[in-house]
């Protein structure tokens, strides 16, 4: 039968595959049904690996994020009953703060860019209230109540570690209207932008909030003079931040502080945070800025000399203005303080 033929009559009763004529013409290959199926099973089972593998992923990175809980879990619970530490947020209270509280406590930040809004904070008068460890220049001189108590326990030791000395305290709490004819005196003699770097303009000096005091020395013949910090007067500088006191203006931190070197120039920030300045060798500024790097959850952890622990810590004031809610642990010794720009710093004793 010819292939003319053999075409007709399969046509006829349906049995002619023209698609596999046309391949056959053009010297292809039929592909046949089962070949379609088997290639439908491939690609359904890359897709299972495909989806296999990406749940292997997801299941890792899950157990690996649960296992880093679980690490924090287990580390807090170690804190928590070995150590003592608190847990936040279960071991913590909130205790609330106006807004107007920024501006309250020994570590606020006073200088040309942020004003002293508090004009004498538990002022007491020196000549009731000082000992006989160093002289005072006023008999109507005041200054902080706690700056004071700490000034009379370093100076009686500065006065056992050196005996008699002609140590004076020359200024201690000064009125915004007092500051002001000093600046004032102070730029008519060397211009506004030389003068601004040795006395702070008026509202803006620590010495109106009672925290800071000057030392001088009294000559020979009775008269005062100026207090450089040398010989045995080097005493001071080597150990004031045991009382909680700094150097304010340090020779190497103009540039920070917008001050000269002022090494008569002492202020009150508390026993904790003046031993960090003094062992990082960092001046106010940039304590205050450090601090805002660290909060309750991870908080700035310093042994002092003592081996007394500590947890310091900064809560940003709430944005929406009014009040802010300061978490502090229920059964730890703490403290709380403005920083006198944009919220507040928790000083918390670790140890009994």
């Amino acid at each position: 039968m010819s292939d003319r033929n053999y075409r007709i009559e399969n046509e006829k009763y349906g049995k002619y595959d023209h698609k596999r004529e046309e391949l056959k013409v053009r010297g292809g290959k039929a592909r046949t049904r089962q070949g379609g199926f088997f290639k439908s099973r491939a690609f359904l089972a890359a897709a299972v690996i495909a989806i296999y593998a990406t749940a292997t992923v997801m299941l890792f990175v899950l157990s690996k994020n649960l296992g880093i809980n679980i690490k924090a879990e287990k580390e807090a619970t170690v804190a928590q009953n070995v150590l003592g530490n608190p847990v936040y947020p279960n071991d913590y209270t909130m205790i609330r703060k106006t807004d107007e509280e920024i501006h309250d406590g020994f570590l606020t930040l006073i200088n040309n860019e942020n004003a002293c809004l508090r004009d004498g904070v538990e002022l007491v008068n020196l000549s009731e209230s000082y000992n006989e460890a160093y002289k005072i220049s006023d008999l109507v001189m005041q200054a902080n109540r706690t700056t004071v108590e700490h000034m009379n326990d370093m100076f009686a030791d500065f006065k056992k570690a050196v005996g008699d000395n002609d140590l004076i305290i020359s200024c201690a709490y000064r009125s915004m209207a007092l500051q002001g004819e000093l600046y004032d005196e102070e730029i008519a003699e060397k211009g506004e932008a030389e003068g601004a770097k040795w006395v702070n303009k008026p509202g803006y000096s620590e010495h109106q909030s009672g925290y800071s005091f000057d030392l001088s020395l009294i000559d020979d013949e009775g008269g005062i003079t100026e207090f450089d910090g040398e010989g045995i007067y080097s005493w001071i500088e080597k150990n004031c931040e045991k009382y909680g006191f700094i150097i304010r203006y340090p020779s190497d931190k103009t540039e920070e502080t917008g001050i000269y070197h002022e090494p008569w120039h002492i202020r009150y920030v508390g026993e904790v945070h003046a031993g960090y300045m003094k062992e990082y060798d960092i001046c106010m500024e940039e304590y205050i800025e450090l601090i805002k790097r660290y909060r309750v959850e991870s908080p700035l952890e310093y042994r002092d000399v003592d081996m007394n622990d500590w947890q310091i810590y900064f809560v940003p004031a709430a944005k929406s203005g009014g009040s802010t809610e300061v978490p502090v642990p229920r059964d730890k010794q703490y403290e709380i303080s403005g920083n006198n720009i944009d919220g507040f710093i928790v000083t918390v004793k670790m140890n009994k």
